[in-house]
């Protein structure tokens, strides 16, 4: 879309699943960037292009590096990232599971962050039905019990879920963690046991790195400066940082957050052309009862 901020060179609206619309994404970020390069929109410059977007939630900085036409990597600044003390230790009632301890930290959505392990659960994808369900059960009693909102614009939560692993140190040192996010694909209803799924992000996600990046910080598990490798659950991973802390909000109100950089690589898949015929009975699609 064309910017309303003359330092962006475009800006875009992440549309996901069941009416979702984040504030930022990181793994669409990357994805934009991408296209953006390797299809001439942005001109490409080699071995870096460095241009702005313009994201629902503020301007977005990148840095793309570039090979033969190629984006082999992008990085870009997210909006600031924050964990509130508050919102940190939060004990949810989960029906059928009990209590379930949460902590709730922005990325660019309000994540709930669970430690899988608390589950007795691991991540893994033979057991992704499961992760679904439990990951969206806790996120809806999170939302239900304590929820939250952004300190500058309106924007609620928690409308999305990480499942982690404990973090740990790989063979160079760097601190390395294991993820899913969990995305809502419906409208749970605790008297209907079918509706309690959800979908999971095949990516480790840059906005929900940021999160727990901006969790792991508050509780001093991660420097600033310091390098965060992030694993999904099949395999991918992205590489985050702190650059800086920073104050969200004004005044009093203001709560001290993080700006977080992620780094990673997208891939086009497809080139094509989306047509609306006026004979069409379903020119803007349809849904059957409880599959879609």
């Amino acid at each position: 879309l064309p910017p309303t901020d003359p330092k962006a060179a475009y800006s875009y609206v992440i549309a996901e699943q069941n009416k979702v619309y984040p504030a930022v994404s990181g793994h669409n970020t990357i994805c934009v960037v991408t296209a953006l390069l390797e299809t001439g929109m942005v001109p490409m410059e080699e071995p870096t292009t460095k241009f702005s977007l313009e994201a629902p939630g503020g301007l977005i900085g990148v840095t793309a590096t570039c090979k033969n036409g190629k984006v082999t990597n992008v990085t870009f600044e997210n909006a600031p990232a924050f964990c509130e003390a508050s919102h940190r230790d939060v004990i949810v009632s989960v029906p059928t599971l009990g209590d379930v301890r949460v902590d709730i930290a922005f990325g660019g959505m309000h994540y709930a962050i669970v430690d899988v392990q608390d589950l007795n659960l691991s991540i893994d994808p033979k057991l992704g039905r499961e992760l679904c369900r439990v990951g969206e059960m806790i996120k809806v009693a999170a939302r239900e019990q304590h929820p939250v909102s952004h300190p500058v614009f309106d924007y609620t939560g928690p409308d999305i879920l990480v499942l982690r692993e404990p973090t740990y140190r790989d063979e160079e040192g760097v601190l390395t963690g294991r993820n899913t996010v969990v995305m809502t694909n419906n409208d749970l209803d605790w008297n209907r046991p079918e509706t309690w799924t959800a979908m999971l992000d095949r990516s480790p996600c840059g906005s929900g790195t940021s999160a727990v990046m901006a969790l792991l910080h508050a509780r001093g598990e991660l420097k600033i400066g310091e390098p965060f490798k992030h694993i999904g659950i099949v395999g991918a991973h992205f590489v985050g940082e702190l650059l800086r802390t920073t104050s969200v909000g004004e005044g009093e109100a203001a709560i001290q957050g993080v700006i977080p950089t992620i780094s990673g690589q997208a891939w086009i898949t497809q080139l094509c052309t989306v047509l609306v015929d006026p004979s069409d009975p379903f020119p803007r699609g349809y849904t059957v009862g409880d599959i879609w």
